[in-house]
C-alpha cells in the first residue's frame, strides 16, 4: 500500500523509517464492498514539535498502542529510535514518556517526548502510560452483595476451600462497570457490533470478525468486549497474541479500580461481563504460557470479585495450583 500523500504544509514523520501516517489504525467500510479494509491515519493527526531538549510528537493514542505493538517503539528505555522529519534526519532519541493532551477518548492524541539521552532512573519509563490518559470507565453503585444470598454448596455439603474465605469477608459493596460499544442502537438488538463480530466468526469469516472489532477500538479504545473477543479470535492460534489483547482490556478497566478495591462487579450485572471476559482470557494464557504462579491469582480474583462463578474459575484452580499443563480440556 502507497502512502498517503502529505497535504501542503505538513511534515512526514518517521520512526526508524517507519512513517506514522503509513500505520494501520484505521479502517474504512465502502459501501459497495463486502468486508472493510484498512487505510493509513491521516498525515495530520500526527505532528512535531522540537525545542532544545527534544522532540514532542502528537499521535492518536490508538496509533501509540499500534507502534508499541508493532515494535516500532522500543519496550526497552535504553533502546533508541531515529527520528526523520519532512523527509530529514533529525537524530537518535530515547522516549522519555506519553502524556495525554486531555482526559477524553481514544480520538484525541497523546504526546510521545522524545529526548537525546536514555530515561533515568528518576524518570522511569512506562510504556504503558497512554492508558492513564484515558477516562476510567464509571463505576455504578449497586447496593451490597451478601454471601448469605449466595448459593454455595447442598445441605451437609463441605464448602470449598476458596469459598470459605469469601464467605468469611461479610457483605461488600457491589458495582456495575460502565459499557463502552460504539455504534449500537439500545433500542435495535441487531445493531450490537459485538454480536456481528461473532455472527461472522460463526460463519468463518473470522477477517471480517476482526476488523468489525478493530474498528470499535479506533473509535473507543475502551471498549472492553472489543479486547475480548479479539484475544478470543486469537486464542486458538496464539496465547501471546491473545494475551495481548486480553491483558489491554484489563489494564483498562483496571482504571475505574482502586488499588485496595474489594468490592464486588457480578456477571449478573451484564454490563460487567467485557471487563470479566477480559480477565478470564487472560487467566487462561497465562496458565497456556504455564506462568502458573499469575494465572492462579488471576482465577483467586475473579472468584473474589465474582463470587457466583459464571465463568467457571473454580475448577481451574485445582490443575493450576498443581501445576499441571492447560489442555484444551481444560
Amino acid at each position: 500500500m502507497k502512502s498517503p500523500r502529505a497535504e501542503p504544509g505538513i511534515r512526514r514523520i518517521a520512526i526508524d523509517g517507519h512513517f506514522l501516517d503509513a500505520v494501520q489504525t484505521r479502517l474504512q467500510s465502502d459501501p459497495k464492498a463486502k468486508s472493510l479494509s484498512y487505510v493509513s491515519a491521516p498525515v495530520e493527526q500526527h505532528r512535531a514539535t522540537e525545542d532544545e531538549q527534544g522532540i514532542t510528537v502528537s499521535v492518536p493514542a490508538l496509533t501509540a498502542v499500534q507502534l508499541f505493538y508493532d515494535g516500532v517503539l522500543p519496550a526497552d528505555p535504553q533502546t533508541s529510535v531515529k527520528l526523520s522529519i519532512g523527509g530529514h534526519l533529525v537524530g537518535s532519541f530515547y522516549l522519555h514518556g506519553i502524556r495525554a493532551v486531555s482526559a477524553s477518548d481514544s480520538g484525541s492524541p497523546v504526546l510521545l517526548r522524545f529526548g537525546r539521552e536514555a530515561a533515568t532512573r528518576e524518570r522511569p519509563y512506562d510504556p504503558n502510560a497512554w492508558i492513564a490518559g484515558l477516562v476510567p470507565l464509571k463505576l455504578q453503585p449497586h447496593g451490597e452483595w451478601d454471601p448469605a444470598e449466595e448459593y454455595w454448596a447442598e445441605p451437609g455439603e463441605p464448602i470449598e476451600a476458596w469459598a470459605r474465605s469469601i464467605i468469611k469477608r461479610g457483605p461488600r459493596p457491589m458495582y456495575e462497570m460502565e459499557q463502552i460499544l460504539p455504534g449500537a442502537d439500545p433500542e435495535d438488538f441487531d445493531s450490537d457490533p459485538i454480536t456481528e463480530a461473532n455472527e461472522l466468526k460463526y460463519r468463518g469469516q473470522v477477517a471480517r470478525a476482526k476488523k468489525v472489532l478493530e474498528k470499535l477500538l479506533i473509535q473507543d479504545v475502551r471498549c472492553l468486549d472489543a479486547h475480548a473477543h479479539l484475544g478470543n479470535l486469537a486464542f486458538d492460534k496464539s496465547a501471546r497474541t491473545a494475551l495481548d489483547h486480553y491483558e489491554r482490556g484489563v489494564r483498562i478497566g483496571e482504571l475505574s479500580l482502586s488499588k485496595d478495591f474489594d468490592g464486588v462487579l457480578p456477571w449478573g450485572l451484564i454490563d460487567n461481563r467485557p471487563f470479566l471476559r477480559c480477565l478470564s482470557g487472560y487467566g487462561l494464557c497465562l496458565w497456556r504460557l504455564e506462568r502458573f504462579d499469575e494465572a492462579e491469582s488471576v482465577f483467586t480474583r475473579l472468584l473474589w470479585m465474582s463470587p457466583s462463578d459464571n465463568l467457571g474459575m473454580r475448577f481451574l484452580l485445582a490443575p493450576v495450583k498443581a501445576r499441571k499443563a492447560w489442555t484444551p480440556d481444560g
